[in-house]
């Protein structure tokens, strides 16, 4: 027997809405395969993922069960622009999806899935937002990271160079957008607009990024911008009817932390990824925490290695002398004394990978060697703390828990 589901009628608001998404993934030869359709709260909700987007379109009050993988095709016909005629109904009956409009009706094959759960960014304390109408998000973003009028106009335009990136700046009552052109011989493009704000912080953006606002963005809504200046990992453009995540901000330490998986997948380490993004490597019975972080004023970021020599240590004299002894000598590791442990660390810096795995075996041979040689000084009694002039504290990674 068969089984007939009614998507619902989605109207031309909603449908221009998803051709527009289509359209912009396809000029921007974005991999999406199918769109995915559910009901979740009442409303009728288009899923589009790739590897850097995810979008989720809320569209009218719709009541059926489920979700369905429906092909690019059927939706991209209904919402292009003028060849639905009006409102299409879609059906789904035994794995088929069919889309009738005033003009006809077009049936295409179908499959139905779990209830996805689509990507949402993370809300943390440091997260910052602008809120503005689309219209002035628009205006914003075109005035200060669209190409310049006069961008490739002069004569000796192979020698210059667009920018890789724009930068977006949320402060206290204000949005704003600005890009370097000077490397096409040209100048830097600024532009402001009031917005409702919260925190401040910027974050440089990929000029992929401009086809999102451009295509998704309508002028009728008000918009909320945001992003975590500490791990722009993600920016987040939302109204009240998409929620878009966009993986396309320059974070040059992610892109690292990307390719340290893969060096370590290579070389068949023990390894697990933590909650925080950092990385535990076990070695010879020996944990190494890798930490990829980015280093202010500088475009590269950095990689450090770290693990604990000595445990429930005593701060003794002879310690304090034999970590002074061995950071003296020129080793290539490092030794400190913090949270009652002696710790050990390497930094590398993001174009000397080739020595990253090497470094690691490097650090857990110390590791091993030291352990004999501190481990008895670190038994002694502490230094008597009275009239001790304070020291500095050093800020300690901890490592990964990321195995049981």
């Amino acid at each position: 027997m068969s089984t007939k589901v009614s998507l619902g009628t989605v109207d031309i608001t909603e449908l221009r809405r998803l051709f527009d998404t289509l359209l912009m993934l396809r000029m921007e030869s974005k991999n999406v395969t199918a769109v995915t359709v559910y009901c979740t709260g009442g409303k009728r909700r288009w899923l589009i993922a790739t590897d850097e987007l995810s979008i989720v379109i809320t569209g009218d009050t719709a009541r059926f069960e489920g979700a369905y993988r429906l092909p690019l095709t059927i939706v991209a016909n209904a919402g292009r622009h003028g060849a639905s005629g009006g409102d299409v109904t879609f059906t789904v009956t035994d794995n088929m999806v069919s889309a009738e409009s005033s003009l006809g009706v077009q049936t295409l094959p179908c499959s139905q899935i779990p209830i996805p759960t689509p990507h949402r960014s993370p809300v943390t304390r440091s997260r910052v937002w602008a809120q503005l109408g689309g219209k002035e998000l628009t205006h914003v973003v075109f005035s200060g990271a669209n190409p310049p009028f006069e961008a490739g106009l002069a004569d000796d335009d192979e020698q210059s160079k667009n920018p890789d990136h724009f930068l977006i700046a949320i402060e206290d009552g204000r949005l704003s957008v600005s890009s370097d052109w000077s490397t096409a011989k040209l100048y830097l493009m600024r532009a402001t607009s009031t917005a409702e704000t919260h925190g401040a912080g910027q974050v440089k953006v990929d000029p992929d990024f401009l086809s999102v606002i451009f295509n998704c963005v309508d002028h009728d809504s008000t918009w909320k911008l945001s992003f975590d200046p500490k791990q722009p990992h993600e920016i987040v453009l939302e109204s009240d009817t998409q929620y878009i995540v966009a993986e396309m901000t320059m974070t040059p330490s992610v892109k690292l932390h990307e390719r340290l998986v893969k060096v370590l997948e290579r070389e068949q380490f023990e390894f697990d990824t933590a909650a925080d993004g950092s990385i535990g490597v076990r070695h010879e019975g020996v944990v190494v925490s890798v930490h990829v972080f980015d280093r202010a004023g500088e475009d590269t970021p950095m990689v450090r290695l770290t693990t604990v020599i000595a445990r429930d240590a005593n701060e003794s004299t002879d310690l304090l002398r034999e970590i002074n002894d061995h950071n003296k000598s020129g080793a290539v590791t490092r030794l400190w004394f913090a949270d009652n442990a002696v710790h050990s660390a390497i930094d590398l810096l993001a174009d000397n990978l080739s020595v990253f795995s090497s470094r690691i075996r490097h650090l857990v041979g110390e590791a091993q060697r030291l352990s004999g040689i501190l481990e008895p000084f670190a038994a002694e009694p502490a230094i008597s703390t009275p009239r001790r002039k304070r020291r500095r504290s050093v800020r300690t990674e901890p490592l990964p828990q990321v195995w049981d």
